[in-house]
């Protein structure tokens, strides 16, 4: 059977290359026999575990992981965190904030460890959960899951059953953990499993390898329809992403709803996305989903990410990231050139000490250079023509008077350098933007 496995993956070529690889490993059968198929030879393994502290048996699990690492003489990387914690403050389902942070946690190893692919252990059996656990949900796209290679993962064991996978470990005296939630029909996905799953087999002969072929045929008009939209560009930054508006507007519904999805993505959102949200986009507006918004611009569409951004203090001489701007300030002396589009220029003396950055907040104003009057930020924004969901996301520079730089927009009348400046404090700013390209990854 391992060598069934091996045969498959050379003929897929998924790991054609690659020197290292990185294996998901709980001590369960599927990952343990994943183990045992790509362990040995000239290609370096490494194990990573991620204990979710959500069973009163982690620490067994985590010990019994130690030592089949230990046994079998592998590197193991361990790691955990609290997830029910995690999904509490990002409003998610316990099973998407596990599967969130345990991907994140092997993607940083894969990193660390300068790893190419990242091997998980799914099976058929948890294709086909997946596949009526999101048709219960009333999923369009997605019924299809889990694909043999999915950018830097790759998943060898699809086509096999579970029973397959133990009763070769048995029939081999190859010890696995035997995780005792997965008897918990408190779960949907353990009630598939153990009441659906069997009506089904006693059903018709074959049915599984009907239900596999079906899903199979869902995931080939998936690709094709997705085919359509990698050639749209998406400008990815650290909380929101965007699309040229005319781009998106000559999509289908379904192609819509795919870059929507794709673009949720980026921002680990994508599970809040339903169809009717797509549909019922207005044409100039904001649609609130859980954790982020879309937002329908005459120019763009913006996926925004939600959340809290802590004040801080900006340094002087130092540097400092806020959100998706890079600040750095130098304390320089008289004569200074400008403007510059990039950076401004204060008198440091007359500056009320410290500075901070923070979000706006209801009610800020700030006389603008060259006016005499406040205005309202929200004013200035307007005017700037920055999309509402933006807004609340700008850094805002301040001292102890009040505001005195919106970044990129507008710098207050105060602190003016002159002919009488003694020291001057330039801000240098800029935008991260993380990517710019097509859907196709991300």
């Amino acid at each position: 059977m391992i060598e069934e496995v091996k045969d498959f993956l050379e003929e897929k070529k998924l790991l054609t290359g690659i020197r290292r690889v990185i294996i998901g490993y709980s001590g369960g059968p599927d990952s343990t026999f994943l183990r045992d198929v790509l362990s040995g030879g000239n290609r370096e393994v490494v194990l990573a575990y991620f204990n979710h502290n959500l069973r009163d048996d982690s620490t067994l699990e985590e010990e019994f992981v130690r030592k089949e690492a230990e046994r079998v003489g592998l590197n193991l990387k361990t790691s955990g965190e609290d997830v029910r914690g995690y999904c509490k403050k990002h409003s998610l389902s316990i099973e998407d904030g596990a599967r969130a942070l345990r991907l994140n946690y092997l993607r940083r190893i894969k990193g660390e460890e300068g790893a190419s692919i990242i091997a998980l252990g799914h099976n058929l059996d948890d294709q086909i959960e997946n596949f009526f656990i999101r048709l219960f949900r009333g999923s369009g796209f997605g019924l299809s899951s889990m694909r043999y290679c999915d950018g830097d993962i790759i998943r060898p064991l699809l086509h096999y059953r579970k029973e397959e996978i133990i009763k070769y470990l048995d029939s081999h005296s190859i010890p696995y953990y035997k995780d005792p939630s997965n008897e918990d029909t408190s779960f949907l996905r353990n009630r598939i499993r153990g009441e659906l799953i069997p009506v089904i087999e006693n059903i018709k002969d074959g049915s599984i390898k009907g239900l596999k072929k079906s899903i199979e045929n869902i995931r080939d008009m998936e690709d094709a329809l997705r085919k359509h939209i990698e050639n749209i560009q998406v400008d990815k930054y650290r909380d929101y992403v965007e699309v040229d508006r005319e781009d998106f507007d000559r999509l289908s519904i379904s192609e819509k709803f795919l870059l929507v999805k794709k673009m949720l993505s980026f921002i680990n959102r994508e599970k809040e996305l339903k169809r009717a949200h797509v549909t019922n986009l207005p044409l100039r507006g904001i649609i609130e989903l859980k954790g982020s918004s879309i937002e329908m611009t005459p120019s763009k569409v913006l996926i925004v990410l939600k959340g809290e951004q802590p004040t801080k203090e900006l340094p002087l001489g130092g540097e400092l990231s806020f959100g998706g701007f890079y600040f750095k300030t130098l304390i320089t002396e008289p004569p200074v050139k400008f403007p510059n589009n990039s950076s401004e220029y204060f008198d440091l003396e007359e500056l009320k000490l410290p500075l901070g950055v923070k979000r706006r907040e209801k009610g800020d104003q700030m006389v603008v250079f060259g006016a005499n009057d406040k205005k309202k930020l929200k004013e200035i924004f307007i005017n700037e023509k920055i999309p509402r969901t933006l807004r609340d996301l700008w850094p805002i520079i301040y001292d102890r008077e009040g505001v005195i730089l919106i970044p990129g927009l507008r710098r207050s009348n105060r602190a003016i350098v002159s002919d009488k400046t003694n020291k001057v404090l330039k801000i240098i700013y800029k935008e991260v933007k993380y990517g710019r390209g097509r859907t196709k990854g991300k």
